[in-house]
């Protein structure tokens, strides 16, 4: 018996390396397996099993699946990377009839693979157009139709996207369109209804085999990534916008019935989904500002749904779940979380942007100059926002006092078209290095100038010029979050 968790891996591995070795090859290590293998033995024996070579013609995600899902097995590869006809199992004990137990590991194995080939045959000889018929009586979920119409839905979703431009290529489009048409079929193959764990992938695979190109089978395969936090997002440029059309289509259809995750209890994944949209608009950098999104997939449901929550109040309670997920995120990697209010406060739409403002702000905070800005700014905002009603529509410059108020306006005209335009790049680099230029003669107002003063011309006047200074800061961060 090994009691140490890390001796039990580091002999299990020792064993399996050994074996595979012997037989020219090399274990297909899964590290979440091999975690759940080394909790389930005490007194691990690695055990070399085979399977009859003719079973390879089975695709190898079908064959990993059934030695590791069901087995607890790992395959063996190749020199050439390519799936052998072996397999490693770890008993808990080291027994006297070793081939007794090889075999009956080799004969449970046998029937999960003949069940494999039967159904990957059954497969081949199908089309996705019978599929596709098939899945009009699918349903999606409750009174949102099937999946049928669901991959409609997607389709009209890309569509609107490219209206928007914000699909880059025709060609990425096409391809994206294609799959959204084909990307549900495998939820009635043979083989997705007794490995459900593998929808997605042998939609790609079986696109591959029925002539689709390339870029239509890993966009089918890609569109359910990611799947949680730390797996990956889709590669392709098509797979991540069908995955962006499936999560969006989902997300407003379960927030419309009044579907909203509360608490732990999320039963439709959509923390998931939000999250996954989230990633893939990073990662590709794609600037497809939510509500577009969200809009596309509340119009592709079009009429006849009978939605518990108007479509108006749904999507902003799902614009706020975004921002709760998008606050969750830059959290989980070290964000501030007074700065993640201040810069969600005033605006994520454009996630990407949101981003980078995100990080430019994080790395001012912690400069010398920011805290005194930030008060300023802050103080700006909350004079402004506590009589803006008051302000001028325009300033005016004859109503200027020479001093500090002539001085503050001369030194805004000057600053405002820099800091305009480097927001207008997203340049945010730049910004807090503007704001500390024009924190002075902010100040130096402050200090000498009455801004609620009891001539109504001028009060108006001063606010409109704070108004003026609260409408360029606020494209940045909410100053008044922070506590300063």
């Amino acid at each position: 018996m090994i009691l140490d968790p890390a001796a039990r891996r580091a002999t299990i591995i020792e064993q399996g390396d050994a074996a595979a070795q012997a037989v020219g090859g090399r274990v297909a290590w899964n590290d979440d397996l091999l975690a759940e293998v080394v909790g389930l033995v005490e007194s691990p024996c690695v055990v070399l099993g085979s399977f009859d070579a003719s079973y390879l013609e089975i695709p190898e995600e079908v064959l990993l699946t059934s030695m590791q899902a069901h087995q607890k097995s790992f395959g063996v590869r190749g020199e050439d990377g390519a799936l052998v006809p072996y397999f490693l199992a770890v008993a808990n004990i080291r027994s006297t009839r070793p081939q007794t137990v090889r075999a009956g590991w080799e004969r449970v194995l046998r029937a999960r693979l003949e069940d494999a080939r039967f159904f990957w045959r059954t497969d081949l000889a199908a089309d996705f157009a019978a599929w596709n018929a098939k899945l009009e009586n699918v349903t999606f979920l409750g009174p949102l139709g099937s999946m049928a119409d669901k991959t409609r839905r997607l389709e009209r979703i890309l569509d609107v996207l490219d209206a928007h431009a914000v699909v880059p290529g025709e060609d990425t489009l096409a391809a994206a369109r294609r799959a959204a048409q084909l990307c549900k079929a495998d939820l009635v193959s043979a083989m997705v209804y007794e490995f459900g764990e593998l929808q997605g992938i042998m939609g790609g695979i079986y696109a591959r085999r029925k002539g689709e190109s390339d870029a239509v089978a890993l966009a089918i395969r890609e569109h359910y990534l990611p799947l949680g936090p730390d797996t990956p997002v889709p590669a392709s440029l098509a797979g991540a916008m069908l995955a962006l059309a499936d999560k969006a289509d989902t997300l407003v259809g379960a927030f419309g019935l009044g579907m909203i995750p509360t608490g732990a209890a999320d039963p439709y994944a959509l923390r998931r989904a939000s999250l996954g949209i989230i990633r893939i608009l990073l990662e590709h950098e794609l600037r497809v500002p939510l509500s577009t999104l969200l809009q596309a997939a509340y119009c592709a449901y079009g009429d006849g749904i009978a939605w518990k929550l108007a479509p108006e109040k749904a999507q902003a309670r799902l614009m706020d779940f975004f921002g709760q997920r998008l606050k969750a995120y830059w959290a989980g990697q070290g964000m501030d979380t007074l700065t993640l209010d201040a810069a969600l406060a005033v605006g994520f739409d454009d996630v990407v942007d949101t981003g980078r403002r995100v990080r430019a702000l994080q790395a001012a905070v912690g400069t010398p100059d920011f805290e005194p800005a930030a008060l300023t700014f802050k103080r700006v905002a909350n004079i402004v926002r506590k009589s803006g009603a008051e302000a001028a529509a325009q300033v005016d410059p004859g109503l200027l006092e020479a001093g500090a108020e002539a001085e503050l306006w001369a030194a805004l005209e000057a600053w405002e078209p820099r800091f305009a335009s480097a927001c207008s790049q997203g340049d945010y680099g730049a910004l807090f290095p503007l704001l500390a230029e024009l924190r002075p003669a902010v100040d130096r107002f402050f200090d000498s100038v009455m801004v609620l003063t009891d001539h109504p011309g001028q009060r108006g006047n001063r606010l409109a010029m704070l108004s003026r200074i609260l409408h360029q800061v606020g494209q940045v961060a909410d100053f008044t979050r922070f506590q300063v």
